[in-house]
């Protein structure tokens, strides 16, 4: 199952070739609202058709080794591929740029370098598309609890595993998570569900 997640990103700078490099926070422990139909499709849990799922990562999945190890070198893309996410047959058609291999914990985020080499990417990024979301893949425990600050959750994930990094309009994180340092001026209504 592919998850899509939203993160901010600091230290933006252009380089001599016009690329846009920056550091940024790419996961974060804690509860994600998704869909019904995105977390439980086929109803196998009794999920489907709840509006929201609240699905907890706990640090045991986001800072697990091997997902630690699967945040470097991912392909970034300009808004989620369909199906699979990103692999050798699409990533021509997709990549925008990529994460680099320097992964590090930051309080309860992951933070990696990233750089958007496509010039259309980064027009968009300038136009204000600066939120971020990860596509990653992770086993889903269906098991409700609570979590150690005292919040209720339907399920959890178990170690996560990056696909891509895609640049987005709105993400699921919300306004805090995005590319720079200041808030823009946002119009009421909510976040797609990316």
């Amino acid at each position: 199952m592919i998850f899509t997640d939203s993160v901010p990103v600091t230290g933006v700078r252009r380089t001599e070739d016009g690329y846009l490099v920056a550091e940024a926070r790419v996961a974060r422990t804690g509860i994600q609202d998704y869909l019904g139909t995105e977390i439980d499709p086929d109803n196998e849990h009794g999920l489907r058709d709840k509006p929201i799922v609240r699905v907890y990562r706990p640090e045991s999945a986001v800072f697990h080794a091997d997902a630690m190890h699967s945040y470097a070198y991912r392909p970034m893309t300009n808004g989620h591929p369909g199906g699979d996410g990103v692999n050798s047959k699409n990533w021509k058609d997709v990549a925008i740029g990529q994460t680099g291999g320097e992964v590090v914990r930051d309080g309860q985020f992951v933070k990696v370098p990233l750089v958007l080499m496509d010039a259309k990417a980064i027009e968009d990024y300038e136009s204000g598309k600066r939120e971020l979301s990860m596509g990653y893949g992770a086993e889903v425990v269906f098991q409700d609890g609570v979590t150690g600050d005292g919040e209720q959750y339907d399920c959890y994930l178990g170690p996560m595993k990056m696909n891509h990094l895609s640049l987005e309009h709105r993400a699921r994180g919300g306004i805090d998570l995005r590319i720079g340092d200041h808030k823009p001026d946002t119009p009421k209504g909510g976040h797609d569900m990316a």
